[in-house]
């Protein structure tokens, strides 16, 4: 066996060359990653490049008072929102479901529906003016353990 210890004369590894070794490596490296990394920031002239004004007609609109006339520009169709709270096979499970929600303050109404699973009766609250309001009454009935989900009926405005 070889004796190899640092008080040795044979032990491979010197202590200056590694050290002068490690310290270009750590140099080189710094360099590199000095040259790679630089964030040279570079400002563009704006003067160069030609900007054309944007005209807004909403802008126009509020200046001359003509909001209302936006909104029915924007309307072509009147939407109604629904909370079905429930599907029972049953005629007196829904009616029950019903009562309980009179008893919130809310209107509902049973719907008959054809299902394969054999789920007939629909329990649906509304109507509510905006999704808003829905999702107000959704978060009421689900504080009572009511589960429900939003439905939306619209028609087309015709403007003739």
């Amino acid at each position: 066996m070889a004796n190899i210890s640092y008080r040795n004369k044979k032990f491979p590894i010197k202590a200056i060359p590694t050290v002068g070794i490690s310290f270009l490596i750590a140099l080189t490296i710094s360099i590199v990653a000095w040259f790679i990394l630089k964030d040279d920031v570079e400002f563009k002239d704006l003067n160069a490049y030609q900007i054309n004004e944007i005209d807004y007609e909403f802008q126009q609109i509020l200046e001359q008072g003509g909001l209302d006339e936006l909104e029915i520009q924007l309307r072509n169709e009147i939407c109604q929102y629904y909370a079905q709270s429930g599907s029972f096979r049953s005629k007196a499970t829904a009616s029950s479901q019903v009562s309980q929600l009179s008893s919130l303050g809310y209107e509902s109404f049973i719907e008959n529906v054809n299902s394969r699973n054999g789920y007939n009766f629909k329990v649906i609250v509304g109507p509510f003016e905006t999704k808003s309001a829905t999702n107000n009454a959704q978060e009421i009935l689900r504080q009572h353990r009511m589960d429900s989900i939003e439905t939306k009926s619209c028609r087309s405005i015709n403007r003739d």
